[in-house]
């Protein structure tokens, strides 16, 4: 399952993340590193960008990025 595939309200953990080089990098900074539980706060209107919580901060990430990153439950 992907992150961007979470419902509002749904909660799971960073399994791994299929960038690489500097974005990858800045995910892990911000908290989207593996084992990391992660939120989804909310989804806008046509579901980009989505709003996750993470590490107790709100990111929000473009859906096209989120469907790059899995979870699992």
């Amino acid at each position: 399952m992907f992150l961007s595939e979470l419902g509002e309200k749904q909660e799971a953990k960073i399994a791994k993340n299929s960038f690489s080089g500097d974005f990858s990098r800045r995910l892990r900074d911000m908290g989207f590193a593996e084992g990391e539980k992660v939120l989804c706060v909310r989804k806008s209107v046509f579901s980009s960008p989505i709003i996750y919580r993470i590490k107790g901060s709100n990111i929000a990430l473009r859906k096209k990025d989120a469907q790059r990153i899995e979870v699992i439950f």
